[in-house]
């Protein structure tokens, strides 16, 4: 399911690359998925990039991510996310 939002994820990161060019790393978030495939809670649980407001935009994101109903109890994971630019 992450992989339809990277585009949404790399393009916020683009844009934080035009104001600071050597920004890369990875974020873990830390996000509770529901029954119904909602997520219910995400935040950052770490960074090694100097980005909060990179991060904050991410995790506004993922909070509408919708993984699909399953007959589950609600779960947290963490999840990286790796930032690198292109070559």
């Amino acid at each position: 399911v992450f992989d339809r939002y990277k585009a949404s994820f790399y393009r916020l990161y683009n844009r934080a690359l035009r104001n600071d060019p050597t920004l890369r790393g990875q974020m873990v978030l830390r996000l509770t998925i529901q029954p119904d495939g909602s997520v219910s809670m995400c935040k950052l649980q770490s960074s090694d990039m100097n980005a909060p407001d990179l991060a904050d935009q991410v995790v506004k994101i993922v909070l509408t991510i919708n993984f699909g109903a399953k007959e589950v109890q609600a779960v947290t994971i963490s999840y990286p996310i790796d930032f690198l630019p292109a070559e």
